[in-house]
């Protein structure tokens, strides 16, 4: 081989190593992330994929009132994207806020805006169906013992 052709695959080699790396980093920041967030109460998780442009992973944590109690992003193009807190959304307050409104927000919206806006928005939704799951499972809890109950 080449010395020219033997440098090529020493960087290719090394990028490679860098960009293995680089994913462990992120994913220990990642599960650090989670942690933080799950502390401050339901956790919904959203991502944007980004191709040319930026893309960004949200977590969202809200109360059982569906109040937003806490809000993380990370947003970048390399493996050295972090998250940090997020503190105002749509030129709003995010803390304190019911993600019910947010989501009414964001569906009033046209579609090419709502794509800027995909990870906020499909965090919000994980947390909107964990609700909706979790009531529905209560209601069936409760038909079951009525149930039951005039079965007695």
């Amino acid at each position: 081989m080449s010395n020219d052709l033997m440098l090529i695959f020493l960087i290719a080699i090394s990028l490679f190593v860098m960009q293995a790396v680089g994913g462990v980093f992120q994913i220990k920041n990642y599960k650090a992330a989670i942690r933080r967030v799950h502390k401050k109460g339901n956790v919904g998780i959203g991502q944007k994929k980004g191709r040319f442009f930026n893309g960004n992973i949200v977590m969202i944590a809200c109360d059982n009132n569906h109040i937003i109690t806490a809000c993380e992003v990370m947003d970048g193009k390399t493996f050295l994207a972090k998250f940090h807190p997020v503190n105002t959304l749509l030129g709003k307050t995010i803390n304190g806020v019911s993600i019910d409104k947010f989501l009414e927000q964001f569906r009033s919206m046209d579609s090419k805006k709502q794509k800027q806006y995909r990870g906020y928005i499909q965090a919000l939704e994980a947390l909107e169906l964990r609700f909706q799951n979790a009531a529905g499972a209560q209601e069936m809890d409760t038909a079951e013992h009525l149930s039951c109950a005039v079965m007695d």
